[in-house]
């Protein structure tokens, strides 16, 4: 069900979707049945783009993100909406006036900068409904200086092909579809995600893929290299813009909202210490493996593709990668920016 504020009724957003959707007006301060089936438009204001939030200890790659939405129709076990929302339901902001006007102020500043919008909601899941991509990408692509991430686990793709793909950059987070049929409950299936890639790299868009989080199991090296094949086969590397490697972690809390919720979960089954940064992660020589093993897997299909890992210590990147990548600015130097047409 869709529920619009009073206060929201007139905005951009909440009048388009009320022409398109059957929603239910509702007074300020409504608060709906606390399901990820419901969706609220409010007209509550945010900070709505921001640096990624970060720690000094683990590389950060300087990456910038803009929050329209708060909340995802997923239930992946893993996810840490559940220890840092305190709602299931699927908030919207909607005056996105407001929203491109920061997107524009960034934009005008004339630093190269990556922005995306896959920090509190999936980008493109519910994109046949709120329909924000058709807001926000023609907004990034007016600026040359800005590259612009929709990171998604679903294969939601219809409305990008009625749109320019001059600075955007489509994600996937991918897992094994056993693992997906396991922890990602109601995303998209492997292969959708990856046919969804393909047609999108075929139209134009570049594409990028988040192995993260690599989930520890015995025999996940075969399985994470029988995916990375797979995904080989599907999307040549000349269209991959980056590819980002990461284990599984987490804030404490996590665990036992994981064992509420989730109590077959393979992840209850790991041994994790806690990390600089009060995260707890797989110990460090785990890891290690991990890493090595997935970047091994890449690197034997596509040679050449930026890869990176997000949030790990220097010393896992001076030993897997050869050196230190430094900090926010120094990693962000480093990435490939799409060529503008």
């Amino acid at each position: 069900m869709i529920y619009i504020e009073k206060s929201a009724e007139n905005l951009p957003l909440a009048r388009r979707i009320a022409r398109e959707n059957e929603a239910v007006l509702v007074e300020d301060g409504f608060t709906p049945e606390d399901t990820k089936r419901n969706i609220l438009i409010s007209s509550s204001r945010n900070n709505y783009v921001h640096r990624c939030p970060a720690t000094k200890i683990y590389r950060c790659c300087n990456y910038y993100v803009t929050d329209a939405a708060e909340g995802c129709p997923f239930d992946c076990s893993y996810c840490i909406l559940q220890s840092y929302l305190n709602h299931s339901y699927i908030k919207v902001y909607g005056d996105t006036d407001a929203i491109v006007s920061e997107m524009r102020a960034l934009g005008a500043k004339g630093e190269r900068v990556r922005l995306g919008t896959g920090e509190l909601s999936d980008s493109l899941a519910l994109d046949n409904v709120l329909g924000l991509s058709e807001i926000l990408v023609p907004v990034v692509n007016e600026y040359d200086n800005i590259q612009f991430e929709l990171k998604t686990k679903s294969a939601n793709v219809s409305k990008l092909f009625n749109l320019n793909p001059k600075n955007i950059v489509v994600s996937w987070s991918l897992n094994p579809e056993h693992v997906i049929k396991m922890e990602e409950h109601g995303a998209a299936p492997l292969r959708a995600r990856l046919s969804a890639a393909k047609e999108l790299a075929e139209y134009g868009y570049k594409v990028s893929f988040h192995f993260d989080p690599v989930i520890y199991y015995e025999g996940f090296e075969k399985d994470y290299d029988e995916l990375i094949e797979l995904l080989a086969q599907y999307v040549d590397e000349s269209s991959v813009q980056f590819v980002s490697v990461s284990t599984f972690r987490f804030m404490p809390e996590l665990l036992s909202a994981m064992r509420d919720k989730f109590g077959g979960s393979m992840l209850l089954k790991g041994d994790y210490t806690k990390g600089l940064d009060g995260k707890m992660r797989y110990f460090k020589p785990l890891r290690a493996h991990m890493l090595r093993s997935v970047v091994g897997s890449v690197r034997k299909r596509w040679e050449n593709a930026f890869l990176y890992f997000c949030m790990e210590h220097s010393s896992l990147w001076e030993k897997l990668m050869g050196f230190d990548p430094g900090e926010r600015e120094e990693l962000e130097s480093l990435f490939p920016f799409i060529r503008m047409k």
